[in-house]
């Protein structure tokens, strides 16, 4: 059911109208049902299995919370071994079978015997960031920051709230869960902003980042073929796909929210205005930044006890995130490649180098080094990654964009170097336009004027869409 299909649109109005008609003590009873029924009607048969695992989950983490408050001596204990049966229920689905290779690769290099034993397992969708509302909400229990909500109805539903379910926001007690304490009243600008919100990230997948994902998946499919400029462009659209699709799941799902009169946090702010490594993970999948600096990289030390400790936890935290990202090495290079800018931003600011570049130079070379980082992110393999990254260090080795790159199968669409670049360049100075005009929408009349054109963008995109899926949201497979 994906936000994008015919059928969760009729779920969402469904939901939505049942809500509001429902008395108020039903409505958060409404709301967990409405978020089990999306979860498990999601890919039968597996949805139907894993939706009680998810409940069993809560119902796990909502005990350890209240005993917590009756044994107070036994509270750290009960975090550690909260945290840790967490982490083993996400080892075995998400890693199992990644540790497995890594230790058949291992006996391979010392040449020992032994091959590694591959687990036949499903990833249960959605499971890396329910862990992570899971465990922050554990930590801000045994820190004094939450108090075990009384209701396990309006615990599990903070927990499943289908809008943010599968891909974030990852979002914290204090932002959701408290919510729920004061039933929202039906408030027409609400509603107006939530279907500006859900028209707008329905354009910016289904017109912007599927219609770019052609071209990327033809040239990173084939990254032996590619030259200096194929190259370059696949990265700078999958920047570009990346965004979109993120961004554009992320605008539907507080779309949704605040439909049903809930307000789900930011997740980006204009990354690619970033003037450094740092800014960027501050505008960039906020609410996992927020969640990796508060609950590791602070916990580790944060910036404190000299440049060398913060460095380490820098590549702790960045190698960490990656890895949380996918089981594959290709996730924690990017992860520590990351973490490797971040060292030499601090390392720049601290020599005080940063105060002589302009500020636009400064952003294209956060936008370079963040695409740079993305080659890891989007290969399929090690080696596939090298090959991109071959071609695109190689500056003698050019292409005619008209010439046919690769080969596309038959009864694939194909996406031209050429329209790819300008869809990249036109995004990007259109959000510029938006960012620079930003303070001047707020007026009632620009956003009327908003929402009206998101909804008939909206309409002409199910028109033109037609019977055609759409991609899944990249997010998912973490």
């Amino acid at each position: 059911m994906l936000f994008t299909s015919p059928l969760y649109l009729i779920f969402l109005a469904v939901v939505v109208l049942l809500y509001w008609n429902l008395p108020t003590r039903f409505r958060v009873a409404c709301l967990l049902v409405a978020s089990y029924v999306f979860y498990m009607c999601w890919s039968p048969p597996h949805g139907l299995l894993y939706g009680p695992l998810i409940l069993l989950d809560s119902f796990y983490f909502y005990w350890l919370s209240r005993a917590m408050i009756r044994w107070p001596q036994f509270k750290q204990r009960i975090l550690i071994f909260g945290i840790t049966t967490e982490l083993c229920l996400l080892g075995y689905f998400k890693y199992a079978n990644f540790l497995a290779q890594t230790s058949e690769a291992i006996l391979r290099f010392f040449h020992w015997p032994g091959h590694a034993v591959q687990f036949d397992i499903f990833l249960p969708l959605a499971i890396s960031f329910t862990n992570f509302v899971l465990i922050s909400y554990l930590i801000d229990v045994y820190r004094g920051k939450e108090q075990p909500d009384p209701s396990f109805v309006r615990f599990a539903a903070y927990v499943a709230f289908f809008p943010h379910l599968i891909a974030g926001p990852i979002v914290r007690a204090s932002e959701l869960l408290h919510q729920f304490d004061h039933a929202p009243r039906f408030d027409i600008n609400r509603l107006a902003q939530g279907i500006h919100r859900f028209c707008t990230g329905f354009f910016l997948k289904v017109f912007v980042a599927d219609l770019l994902a052609v071209y990327v998946d033809l040239i990173f499919g084939q990254p032996h073929l590619q030259a200096f400029n194929t190259s370059w462009i696949a990265v700078y659209s999958f920047s570009i796909q990346l965004f979109c699709d993120f961004f554009g799941y992320t605008l539907m799902a507080q779309g949704s929210a605040l439909l049903l009169g809930y307000t789900l946090p930011e997740n980006f702010n204009a990354p690619y205005f970033a003037r450094n490594m740092s800014e960027f993970w501050q505008r960039w999948h906020i609410s996992l930044s927020r969640w990796l600096r508060d609950y590791l990289y602070i916990p580790l030390g944060g910036n404190r006890n000299g440049r060398f400790n913060t460095y380490r936890n820098l590549f702790i935290t960045m190698g960490l995130g990656g890895l949380w990202h996918g089981a594959s090495w290709n996730f924690v290079i990017w992860g520590l490649l990351n973490g490797l800018f971040l060292c030499l931003f601090k390392a720049a600011r601290h020599f005080k180098i940063t105060r002589f570049l302009p500020e636009l130079m400064a952003m294209l070379i956060t936008f370079h080094a963040v695409c740079f980082t993305r080659v890891f992110f989007r290969a399929k393999t090690f080696d596939d990654a090298l090959h991109m990254l071959n071609a695109m260090l190689n500056p003698f080795h050019w292409q005619r964009l008209s010439e046919p790159i690769g080969t596309v199968e038959a009864g694939h669409n194909f996406l031209s170097p050429e329209s790819a670049l300008l869809i990249v360049i036109t995004f990007l100075g259109l959000h510029a336009l938006i960012r620079y005009f930003q303070p001047r929408l707020h007026h009632p009349l620009w956003r009327e004027a908003g929402i009206a054109t998101a909804y008939g963008v909206f309409l002409y995109c199910l028109i033109t869409l037609g019977g055609q899926s759409s991609q899944q949201f990249i997010y998912f497979q973490f």
